[in-house]
């Protein structure tokens, strides 16, 4: 909301299982006035229905986003942000990055490229324990691993995916997948996808910066750039900027979730 430009109304969509009727009546009264609005989407039942049960690598929440081209069909696009990512430039920008051919907008993992050639191994239990690319290649049908991206922000470009495509991010949702629902878009939506800006998901959390440190020159280059001037930063891994992680624009990020809590009782 402090980055809104100028004209900008946003229409704010919080998915949830069964969030609380307090919940959602603070939430509209921190959002709806003239500037924006909020809903609150129930994804229990698609929930129920696919049943995911893999979450090795995410939590719960993160498999929601799979739900999107279903609950939001009807709509041209939207804009999806994690819930532990700080914006820090007006979401239209992000809503408008992407041309109408493509059904996707995502950025790249950088930070995944350095396991193409370090040697690293998937888990055993995750189709054998095979090498980063050949799990790319044969699983998710990701040809060249410098293109598969990142799912902390993405733009669907809901007019453009089939109902097909709806239903498979469905069924996969249950199958066990390395990086659970970031690979299954990118099994589906690989080859359809616009690359945003870098600098809208710029990862960063423990370990990033050894693993910066492994890129090639120019993915270095691109990742530094994007955390001297992020337009929304992504706090991955563990632990979190609110259970104790330090950090550039950490407390940003605490400052606002403070101004939130005053909200609540």
């Amino acid at each position: 909301m402090n980055n809104l430009l100028p004209g900008v109304k946003l229409a704010l969509y919080m998915l949830h299982e069964g969030v609380s009727e307090q919940v959602m009546s603070i939430g509209r009264r921190l959002f709806n006035n003239n500037r924006s609005e909020i809903h609150f989407v129930d994804v229990s039942e698609w929930m129920e229905r696919y049943n995911p049960v893999f979450f090795e690598a995410a939590s719960r929440s993160s498999v929601y986003r799979l739900a999107i081209p279903t609950f939001f069909a009807s709509f041209p696009r939207i804009a999806y942000v994690n819930d532990d990512v700080l914006l820090r430039a007006c979401p239209s920008l992000l809503y408008y990055s992407i041309p109408n051919h493509v059904l996707l907008g995502a950025t790249r993992d950088l930070l995944l490229i350095p396991a193409q050639t370090n040697g690293f191994q998937l888990p055993q239990a995750i189709a054998g324990g095979p090498p980063l690319i050949d799990y790319h290649r044969g699983a998710l049908g990701v040809l060249d691993s410098d293109n598969y991206f990142q799912d902390g922000v993405l733009v669907f470009n809901t007019a453009r995916i089939s109902s097909a495509q709806a239903e498979e991010c469905g069924q996969l949702a249950s199958t066990l997948f390395w990086m659970n629902e970031q690979d299954i878009l990118n099994r589906i939506f690989y080859g359809h996808v616009h690359f945003i800006h870098q600098n809208w998901n710029v990862c960063w959390g423990p370990g990033c910066v050894e693993a910066s440190e492994t890129l090639p020159a120019e993915w270095k280059k691109i990742y530094d750039e994007g955390l001297a001037n992020p337009f929304a930063i992504h706090f991955t891994g563990r632990p979190k900027p609110w259970t104790g992680w330090d950090g550039p624009y950490t407390d940003d990020f605490r400052r606002l979730i403070n101004e939130i809590l005053k909200h609540f009782p």
